[in-house]
């Protein structure tokens, strides 16, 4: 099954820009993560897929959580027409990588305030049909984000400094944050066999989203910012940056290894939440 799911994941919505990880990025997630759902909480999902829509209103016959992976960045261009401010940070939080203070998260539009809230409304039975579906839409996809390490920990000029990918060409408006997002992640899935591993069955608290991003952020600093030649808090990175083959191997395994635990947290979190 996790094969068959992570070839679905591969060819979806392969195309398009990179926002957090690219649709594939968000399908592997995805993909692991139902390979390991409980047989009660894929009995949920499967229920809250029936009916499912898509960004035009219309029935999406969707059935896996790969295929609803990407649903928020699908429908943002027409929602930010309609509630801008939802948008606006809705799947970062700004954690300077070298302080212990968190980013500031206004009316908590932000990534763990925000899976924490759709997690509530998920769980919740007494909520319509639409109102879980498209919180499970959201939980998918917002975990994906938060364990990607530059939408966790932020450094001053290092999302959009200007970049130099050794043995790769890049398009002029990349930046070192589309790189992750894009170019390495790719790179990542690429003939990727990941080993079976079990989902934890230890009870989540309500603040775990915090916890993820905090080591997330933590992890940002230590394996994506550190490893640059010339890294210091105290100053703006050079540009561009230079990422040679040492370092693309380097960010090939952090960013597996980051795919697979945001997807296992998702299994986790979602035994949890639709258990019977």
């Amino acid at each position: 099954m996790l094969s068959r799911l992570l070839l679905v994941a591969a060819l979806l919505c392969i195309s398009g820009g990179a926002r957090a990880w690219n649709a594939q990025g968000h399908a592997a997630v995805a993909a692991i993560a139902e390979a390991q759902l409980s047989p009660a909480a894929l009995r949920q999902v499967s229920a809250l897929l029936v009916g499912d829509l898509d960004r035009k209103e219309k029935s999406s016959g969707r059935k896996h959580l790969s295929e609803i992976a990407s649903w928020p960045d699908e429908i943002r261009d027409e929602a930010v027409k309609t509630d801008p401010a939802a948008y606006k940070g809705w799947h970062v939080r700004s954690n300077q990588i070298c302080s212990e203070q968190l980013g500031a998260c206004r009316d908590g539009n932000c990534v763990d305030q925000l899976i924490i809230r759709y997690a509530a409304v998920l769980a919740d039975r007494s909520q319509p049909q639409r109102a879980r579906n498209e919180a499970l839409k959201w939980v998918v996809h917002l975990l994906g984000d938060l364990h990607m390490p530059l939408h966790s920990g932020v450094n001053r000029n290092g999302g959009g400094a200007k970049v130099l990918v050794t043995g790769m060409s890049l398009k002029p408006d990349d930046t070192f944050h589309t790189v992750w997002d894009g170019v390495l992640l790719n790179a990542a899935l690429a003939g990727w066999t990941r080993k079976s591993q079990p989902v934890s069955r230890e009870r989540l608290a309500v603040d775990s989203p915090t916890q993820w991003m905090i080591e997330t952020r933590d992890l940002a600093r230590r394996e994506v910012y550190e490893p640059l030649p010339g890294f210091s808090c105290d100053a703006k990175l050079r540009e561009p940056i230079v990422l040679d083959l040492a370092y693309q191997q380097h960010s090939v395994a952090v960013i597996r290894a980051q795919i697979e635990r945001a997807g296992l947290r998702l299994a986790q979190l979602l035994n949890q939440l639709l258990a019977d």
